[in-house]
């Protein structure tokens, strides 16, 4: 089973009976027990020919031939609440999870992981080291400018194998006004009189996928090798400091996507 086109490019049930990707889009009631059909059928899935595909496609791409020769430092992070990364992204299901295309695990964007190392150094902790204000030296050289690209080179951060089989969950977002935020945005062009939100309207629970586990990050330096371990660690600490205060990805206001570093390793 891949889980990337199981939901984008499938139009057949999970099991007999269930419900079908076509059907959970027309009825968005269940969209729950899809969830649940997909979920087991993809734990499932996980016989060791898969795991062992996977572990090579994983090996592999750590490699630090994959990443030019460049000086590459990477180190293991492990998610201690729910990720949903890619949440924004285009689905039919409304709600969406960063899925490998190839391989259909969770995997973080190397592109989040840029944005938000940027963004925490820029607005966090240029407040106490201004060498990583947008404008300065430092943040220049770990993240580039408009103009130029920056010397390090983050990566799309793989889960580990060992993790991967039970990283998919399903969690559940509970609006209780929906009517109501559904209709306050024609109120401008509207004359007809709406009931203002109270506790007597009725919840409506909207599932949608998180994962859980361990992640591989891998940075690495494009330029003079004698000065690329100072950077890779700078950048790296920035990073691990960001996923620990700030989390990634969708609903970090509510304590989603927070990480910690459990172990690294500099190659």
């Amino acid at each position: 089973m891949n889980a990337y086109l199981e939901l984008h490019k499938s139009q057949w049930s999970l099991k007999p009976f269930g419900p079908t990707l076509d059907q959970v889009v027309q009825k968005s009631e269940k969209k729950s027990e899809f969830y649940s059909d997909f979920i087991e059928f993809y734990i499932k899935s996980w016989d060791r020919e898969k795991y062992n595909v996977y572990q090579k496609g994983y090996e592999r791409y750590y490699n630090m031939r994959h990443f030019g020769n460049h000086v590459m430092c990477s180190f293991l992070v492990r998610s201690i609440s729910p990720l949903a990364v890619g949440h924004g992204g285009v689905s039919i299901l409304e709600t969406n999870l960063s899925l490998h295309p190839i391989y259909g695990i969770p995997y973080i964007p190397a592109s989040a992981l840029k944005g938000l190392a940027a963004r925490y150094a820029s607005h966090t902790l240029s407040l106490h080291t201004s060498a990583l204000g947008k404008t300065e030296y430092d943040y220049q050289v770990l993240f580039g400018t408009e103009g130029c690209a920056g010397y390090v080179h983050f990566h799309d951060a793989w889960i580990t194998p060992s993790t991967a089989a039970n990283s998919l969950k399903q969690d559940v977002l509970t609006p209780h006004h929906q009517l109501y935020n559904q209709i306050s945005v024609d109120l401008y062009n509207d004359t007809q009189d709406y009931p203002a939100p109270s506790d007597m309207d009725s919840p409506i629970p909207i599932p949608f996928l998180i994962a859980k586990g361990e992640f591989t990050i891998a940075l690495s330096f494009e330029g003079n090798e004698a000065e690329a371990t100072p950077w890779l660690n700078l950048a790296k600490d920035i990073l691990v400091e960001a996923l620990h205060y700030e989390g990634i990805g969708a609903k970090t206001n509510a304590g989603y996507g927070v990480f910690v570093e459990i172990n690294g390793e500099q190659t």
